[in-house]
């Protein structure tokens, strides 16, 4: 099994100072600083595509009864779960695809969930309807739709949230955009769509879903501008439809709740990556320097928490991509060497594919030369908890009335 181990010290290190409004362009530098943190040490704990070079991704991780579940990415042979109870040796608990047939076989695992005593794993990018499949033991796996619940234009089923005792994915169709829906027992027959699609029926999907200040907030990109939705259950409310005040930001990634703040990740091809903020859910203030001060940063994909500390991912098609932390939410380190020496570690899932287990970080990247790699972060001794900077007051961009949709649609299949 191929093995890589990397340590780094402190890299530089970016004081970014939160800004009035929500435009980019108003960001101010006040200084460059390190944090004293231990240095990270990673260390690579599968073999490249777990011995495929067509499994281009690890997009999805999750623990589950004692074992780390790893979902690939393989267009040529089908999405494939792995798992493991050391991090290290791993065994597939499905066949590639799931064993179904070739023009419905999900190409790639988006996200993977535990509700309610089992294991949900959602798929998507290829020409065939999105999936969910669950298990109980993990092994053995049953479908919840096959169909995109029955409808073949939702070809993406990520990312998943519970939220209220319900469990939540975001979805991504063809001709109405994204789409939420949510079950209360995660049955196949007892999927409802709650949120009928962005703004502007265009392309694009749910990106990340979070609980803040009692509500659920769901990242939604588009071609057209970004946007940030939110419901406390019922209906849904845009308090952000404008790409943060600049419609060229199109994209967005992960969300995390961090201190008093929900982070988000964004980007554009012109300015670079991104990560907003919010006190309040509705005004929004960038909380690094584009990109990091590199270019070649496109957008910020993951967004988590470990071990006290606000971890963002960003992509990265030249150096490969990198990681940085943060004990405030302002001041930044890089956390790895770019691409984790290797520039075909381009990217990540946005926040899917990521877990904590056995008290150590795993984070999998898309690698379409070698195959996706896992990474292993060793536990340290966790931080402070954040002190948040005072919250600042930046005019709102506020959405446009509710909507409320409660469409129900019969599934097609069954099982446990």
């Amino acid at each position: 099994m191929k093995y890589k181990e990397l340590a780094i010290g402190v890299l530089v290190i970016l004081l970014v100072a939160g800004v009035t409004g929500v435009s980019a362009t108003a960001l101010e530098v006040h200084r460059v600083q390190e944090i004293a943190l231990p240095a990270p040490t990673w260390q690579q704990v599968n073999e490249d595509g777990f011995g495929d070079p067509d499994a281009s991704a690890v997009s999805a991780l999750a623990a589950f009864n004692g074992y780390l579940y790893a979902g690939t990415t393989n267009p040529t042979d089908g999405a494939r779960i792995f798992r493991s109870g050391d991090g290290v040796t791993w065994t597939p608990v499905t066949d590639p695809g799931f064993g179904i047939e070739h023009d419905i076989r999900p190409p790639a695992i988006l996200d993977m969930l535990v509700f309610n005593g089992r294991l949900y794993a959602s798929t998507g990018r290829g020409d065939g309807p999105a999936q969910i499949w669950r298990a109980l033991d993990g092994v053995n796996w049953a479908p919840m739709t096959i169909t995109g619940f029955s409808n073949p234009d939702t070809v993406d089923f990520t990312p998943f949230a519970e939220y209220g005792g319900w469990i939540y994915t975001g979805a991504s169709n063809l001709i109405s955009g994204a789409q939420i829906w949510r079950s209360m027992s995660g049955d196949n027959n007892t999927w409802a769509k709650v949120f009928p699609g962005a703004l502007q029926a265009a392309p694009g999907g749910v990106t990340g879903m979070a609980a803040f200040a009692g509500e659920l907030y769901a990242a939604v990109d588009s071609e057209w501008s970004a946007q940030i939705w939110c419901s406390s259950g019922g209906s849904w409310t845009a308090v952000m439809n404008n790409g943060f005040g600049d419609p060229v930001n199109t994209a967005t990634g992960g969300m995390a709740v961090y201190g008093n703040y929900l982070y988000v990740g964004a980007g554009n091809q012109t300015d670079g990556a991104q990560l907003w903020r919010t006190g309040n859910g509705t005004s929004w203030e960038q909380a690094i320097d584009p990109g990091f001060g590199d270019p070649n940063n496109q957008k910020v994909e993951l967004v988590f928490i470990f071990e006290n500390l606000l971890y963002a991912g960003v992509n990265n098609s030249v150096t490969g991509m990198e990681l940085y932390r943060s004990a405030d939410g302002v001041t930044w380190e890089q956390a790895n060497s770019d691409g984790f020496g290797d520039a075909d570690n381009t990217a990540t899932n946005a926040s899917n594919a990521f877990a904590e287990f056995l008290g150590d970080l795993y984070v999998g990247t898309v690698n379409l030369v070698d195959g996706g790699e896992l990474w292993r972060l060793h536990q340290q001794s966790p931080p402070p908890s954040p002190t948040p900077t005072p919250t600042l007051t930046p005019t709102p961009t506020l959405g446009p009335p509710p909507l409320l949709a409660h469409l129900y649609l019969p599934l097609l299949i069954g099982g446990p």
